[in-house]
């Protein structure tokens, strides 16, 4: 009778579980993974992430999606591509807009010299003509450098800024890397990555961006007088800066991929290791201790693939802005080296190209070291998935 009774209580507790569920007023409230999401939400340090986001401009915060991360988690990032392409190219047209004065300013100092060039046997002989034509020189000159301090300080932003978002969602993404299972994998690559991203940018910093200006202002240097040409030490120059910051960015994301595949197999059987052990030697409560830690798990795995989407993204859009404008400066010295040209201004057009190319330089170098952070954080993002597929 005992036995009877005792299953008859079971079978109608099972029972009622299931009516509960199969309620629609039930099944819409009762959601097991909220409450486990909503404290480890809640036990996560966002708040230098927070501050860094309050602390961006208007035009990049409204290029961020809205900071919502249980809502990311439940329902996916929403991201109006549409709409990010339109304020994109808006930005990129009100540039070149403004930017319009300084090409005005480069073909009126190449029609000048045109026609004083034209006028220089009415004078006396070619000395004035030549020496006109090196002061329009050296007034592009002027234009030259105030452009490269320009673009080097927004080169230097967008660095600073990248930085600074990835010191501050390190942590939490690597907090949740551990607490879904990548314990070793965190021990592993928090050093490599947290060491390797300061030792980047502080190369890109203090020899990069510098060599690049180098290059610039050798080429023209070496176009101020005749008979005295470095033009081949600017090229090394630039190639050097390309090169170094190539290899730079390879050997960043190969040790951080190399370090993490080799780790990702061990902690997915040790979580399962400890999963099996829990469930099968403690007594009683072993297989519920057992079931929530892989709840634990695969909530910080979920929460940990939107905040790393989030950073990924951020990464980029961070970047858009300064590297859009550092664009615009560049097709407007090409641009103006086209005009110039047709005038006979060989020699003007020639260092029109030669800071058109400069620029765009500092535009690539830009442009990679945001898609290295990219990278960088999808890897993470990508290790910690495997470490949940091994287990």
């Amino acid at each position: 009778m005992g036995e009877r009774s005792d299953r008859r209580r079971w079978l109608a507790g099972w029972l009622g579980i299931l009516l509960i569920l199969a309620s629609p007023a039930h099944g819409q409230e009762l959601n097991p993974l909220e409450p486990v999401l909503d404290q480890e939400i809640a036990a996560l340090d966002l708040e230098a992430l927070t501050s860094f986001l309050a602390r961006l401009d208007g035009e990049t915060q409204e290029l961020l999606p809205r900071w919502d991360l249980k809502g990311w988690v439940q329902g996916g990032m929403k991201l109006d591509l549409g709409q990010l392409l339109k304020k994109c190219a808006a930005f990129l047209g009100r540039e070149v807009v403004l930017n319009l004065h300084l090409l005005g300013r480069l073909i009126l100092l190449a029609v000048i010299g045109g026609v004083l060039s034209h006028f220089q046997q009415a004078w006396a002989g070619e000395s004035i003509g030549g020496l006109v034509e090196n002061i329009i020189y050296l007034i592009l000159m002027g234009l030259a450098v105030q452009s490269f301090t320009t673009t080097l300080r927004l080169a230097y932003t967008a660095l600073e800024r990248v930085n600074d978002f990835v010191m501050a969602i390190l942590p939490s993404i690597f907090t949740l890397l551990a607490a879904a299972g990548g314990v070793t994998l965190t021990t592993v690559c928090h050093p490599v990555v947290w060491g390797g991203t300061g030792i980047v940018i502080s190369i890109i910093k203090n020899l990069v961006l510098p060599l690049i200006l180098l290059a610039g202002m050798i080429g023209l240097v070496s176009r101020l007088a005749k008979g005295f040409t470095v033009s081949k030490l600017a090229e090394v120059s630039r190639q050097g800066s390309i090169l170094l910051l190539t290899f730079l960015v390879t050997i960043f994301l190969a040790v951080v991929s190399l370090q993490g595949v080799t780790v990702a197999t061990v902690d997915g059987l040790g979580l399962q290791t400890a999963k099996f052990v829990t469930g099968n030697l403690v007594p009683l409560v072993g297989g519920v201790v057992a079931d929530s830690l892989e709840l634990a798990a695969g909530c910080s795995l979920l929460i940990k693939n939107a905040l790393g989407a989030f950073a990924a993204l951020g990464v980029i859009f961070l970047c858009i802005y300064p590297a859009l404008k550092i664009l615009v400066v560049a097709f407007i010295y090409r641009l103006a080296a086209v005009f110039v040209q047709p005038l006979g201004q060989e020699r003007l057009a020639e260092s029109l190209q030669e800071i058109g190319k400069t620029v765009m330089v500092i535009f690539a170098a830009i442009t990679v070291v945001s898609l290295m952070f990219f990278f960088c954080l999808t890897i993470l993002v990508g290790l910690g998935n495997m470490t949940a597929v091994m287990r």
